[in-house]
């Protein structure tokens, strides 16, 4: 997104102009309302009008924008850049740097009630791109954001109509966009100076009780334990028409892909992957041996999160990683009958586990085939069902028949095999998949998990599409 700064003396005669007599005619102090693109902004705090110049609240203004803000409170001073410019604004000083060049303001910026950093339209108009223009009668600010060219251009359904509900971050999917009504992603674009992918979702707003959290500013959600994902932050992006908008911070020595998946049941699931390389193809057809004679397969099982990461919590207040165990341990205990097989704990215990620690013990072990047990959860506890993941070419025959197993031990809805871009089943070599068994968030799937009887009859037929797999049976 490429800027162009109007020269100094010319913007400000123009706007010297546009704004001279503003404030005069009050007798009392007056509060300007502030608009962008027609929609009034609604910050903590409002504009001013001090010494006829009008101030805002430069988060308000430059996150809407796009920019990112940082607050240094030891020396007081506001840092707004995007791509290509930096702004240093510092407090009580009229003296401001744009790209490390000198620049004299009329007004300096002013720090309201400890918080808020206000600074004159003038500056705003010129250093971040607006148009500008105030109405006396109503003594209103009005600024107007020019279309990027850079930017993909999207004819949004005037049909379709949505709102975000929540975002979250899960380790072993990525992003888990919940919403209401009609809401798609337009295609992720990449921008570089820092590294970053950006998802915008047309003709949509938030629910009211996330607009109630971020209040219209960005919010940011930083990730630790991602390789390609350093933070992820959302905001409104447009109001008309509503546009939410999604930035993915990449790290510094990694470029990506994103990878978006809408279920259709009120869920938008966005991964990464590395667009170096492409998805593995492994010609070899599943094992096909008649007679097993003394070969032992190695199978991982693998119970997701655990420890300080709990996963999702079930409706009835358990957590996801307590059923992931306990549904494993079941599965290894009947595997250990079985000659043919060697089954493998890749978290046999409540501890943390990274995932990339879950895809080295299963290589380490050279496993013949790696099944990572979870839960699903959704915003909607209407949803309900079992479902079944890979992400490899190798991977899809596994898949397919322990899922026609799995179903039959949970005897939930058939939610089907779906292709996921998942760390453990992306990351690994071997056929590996990962298992939905339920929604805890519904309250018929959650009694099912958790039920001693139930997870027998699941561990048993998990065994049993492993040897129809290995052709054990």
């Amino acid at each position: 997104m490429k800027k162009k700064f109007v020269p100094i003396l010319l913007f400000m005669a123009v706007l010297f102009t546009l704004f001279t007599g503003v404030g005069q005619a009050a007798t009392t102090p007056v509060v300007p309302k502030l608009y962008l693109n027609d929609q009034l902004l609604k910050p903590l705090d409002d504009p001013q009008i001090v010494n006829n110049f009008t101030l805002v609240p430069i988060r308000v203004v430059s996150e809407n924008m796009g920019y990112k803000v940082n607050w240094a409170a030891a020396t007081k001073t506001v840092t707004i850049h995007n791509d290509q410019n930096e702004i240093v604004l510092t407090i009580d000083n009229n003296i401001a740097l744009v790209n490390n060049n000198k620049v004299q303001m009329d007004m300096s910026a002013k720090l309201q009630k400890g918080r808020t950093t206000l600074i004159p339209i003038r500056f705003v108009s010129e250093q971040l791109g607006l148009t500008v223009k105030w109405d006396q009668a109503s003594q209103s600010v009005y600024l107007y954001k020019a279309a990027d060219p850079e930017e993909p251009s999207t004819t949004p359904d005037p049909g379709q109509t949505g709102s975000i509900t929540s975002v979250q971050y899960d380790s072993s999917f990525g992003i888990i966009i919940g919403y209401d009504g009609k809401v798609t992603a337009n295609k992720p674009f990449k921008l570089d100076s820092p590294k970053r992918i950006v998802i915008d979702f047309p003709n949509t707003t938030y629910s009211d009780n996330m607009s109630s959290q971020f209040m219209g500013a960005e919010t940011r959600i930083p990730v630790a334990d991602n390789p390609y994902i350093s933070m992820f932050r959302y905001s409104v992006f447009s109001t008309n028409p509503a546009t939410a908008r999604l930035v993915l911070d990449l790290n510094t020595d990694k470029d990506a892909d994103a990878v978006v998946q809408d279920n259709g049941a009120g869920v938008i699931t966005i991964g990464l992957t590395d667009p170096a390389t492409t998805t593995p193809v492994d010609p070899t057809p599943p094992p096909v041996t008649t007679d097993p004679g003394t070969k032992v397969y190695n199978v991982v099982i693998d119970a997701g999160h655990g420890g300080t990461d709990p996963g999702a919590q079930s409706i009835n207040g358990r957590w996801e990683k307590e059923a992931n165990l306990i549904l494993s341990l079941k599965v290894k205990a009947l595997l250990d009958k079985e000659k043919n097989i060697k089954p493998l704990l890749s978290r046999p215990e409540d501890k943390f586990v990274t995932l990339a620690d879950r895809v080295t013990f299963a290589k380490n072990n050279k496993a013949d085939i790696f099944i990572s047990f979870h839960a699903n959860s959704n915003p909607n506890s209407s949803v309900s069902g079992t479902e079944t993941y890979y992400t490899r070419d190798n991977s899809k025959a596994l898949a397919n028949v322990i899922h026609k197993h799995l179903v039959k031990g949970t005897g939930l809805k058939d939610r089907g095999v779906k292709y996921g871009n998942l760390h453990v089943t992306r990351e690994t070599t071997m056929p590996a998949i990962l298992l939905e068994t339920g929604f805890l968030s519904n309250k018929g799937d959650s009694d099912i998990l958790y039920n001693d009887a139930a997870q027998n009859k699941m561990a048993a037929e998990i065994v049993a599409g492993i040897k129809e797999y290995l052709k054990l049976s």
